[in-house]
């Protein structure tokens, strides 16, 4: 085999163009170099280098006819695929890892939910979850075969309802904070577009985290508020049964800005709520929005909480 046989052959590899024969003759030297997927080491990578020049050596056949010139080139070129096939091997080793790195990431079911939609969900250890409108959750395949229990709230409220299980802690992580639990029914509202991230426990003890490790620890009927800009929690008094009652068609808001208020309107029936009143930005509210009411009654206990009027064109709504 003279030096650009064997160039072609390692292209001809590269490209997964070759015969079984020739492939094998190409994998056993691979293999006998590929006992890890550790970072080769100097002292290693020369002996590699050693091998692959005696490999093209033997294979390289110089004419002693020619004259000391053509021996030189003969060398250089050996010289030049042996950096050719080492280059080769590095990508094949590099391929290789990728796909193993592929195979071992983690794989998500995701559930959804529409405009004025509740889904609930029933998870492999037995525990509950309901899902309110326009969220998002993702949860792992491997979620029952690892020593925590974890599902990502990327988006909206959802209520659980945990199996204990002190063995594998059960954890809710949103893009703020991560609640860790037992077994326990609690809250979490973490809609992007409000500026804090909510806990609510109904039963049992939560601990509630940020990235940062601020840490808060729950009771029943309290809930913590997670200031996403400030990256700091409160603790108040919070009926943990009333934060649930979005399951069954009436949503409670608690001292809630305008933007909230407009956010859940929106979340039920599918309509967008906008202000012709500079007011309304220091308003709050404190009221049960029933799914079962059209959005015209609700637009109209709204607008009587501070005396404003509304207006409705098709989908969208404007409070003066």
């Amino acid at each position: 085999m003279d030096p650009q046989e064997l160039k072609n052959l390692i292209d001809r590899y590269l490209k997964n163009n070759v015969t079984e024969q020739e492939r094998k003759l190409v994998d056993e030297w691979y293999q006998s170099y590929n006992e890890t997927d550790e970072q080769v080491s100097a002292e290693k990578e020369q002996h590699i280098k050693s091998g692959i020049y005696g490999y093209v050596k033997s294979h390289v056949t110089t004419p002693t006819a020619k004259i000391r010139r053509l021996n030189i080139f003969s060398y250089a070129a050996a010289a030049a695929i042996i950096l050719l096939v080492g280059a080769g091997l590095l990508v094949r080793r590099a391929v290789i890892t990728r796909q193993q790195q592929q195979q071992q990431a983690p794989v998500f079911a995701t559930y959804k939910t529409k405009t004025g939609q509740v889904k609930k969900l029933e998870l492999p250890d037995g525990s509950t979850v309901w899902l309110n409108a326009l969220s998002s959750i993702r949860i792992g395949t491997s979620f029952n075969n690892t020593a925590t229990r974890k599902v990502y709230l990327d988006e909206g409220e959802a209520f659980f309802e945990v199996k204990h299980d002190a063995a594998h802690p059960f954890l809710v992580v949103t893009n703020s904070v991560t609640t860790k639990v037992l077994g326990t029914s609690f809250n979490v509202k973490a809609y992007s577009q409000l500026n804090y991230v909510a806990v609510t426990l109904r039963t049992g003890h939560v601990e509630v985290s940020d990235k940062h490790g601020k840490m808060a620890v729950l009771m029943p009927n309290q809930r913590a508020t997670y200031t996403i800009g400030q990256q700091a929690f409160v603790l108040s008094k919070y009926n943990g049964e009333k934060s649930r009652g979005w399951i069954e068609g009436r949503t409670a808001l608690s001292n809630a800005s305008f933007r909230e208020l407009a956010m859940t309107v929106n979340n039920i029936y599918g309509v967008k709520v906008t202000s012709a009143n500079n007011q309304t930005d220091t308003y709050k509210y404190n009221i049960i929005i029933t799914s079962q009411h059209t959005v015209d009654e609700t637009m109209r206990l709204i607008c009587s909480i501070h005396k404003n009027s509304s207006r409705r064109r098709n989908n969208e709504v404007t409070v003066y």
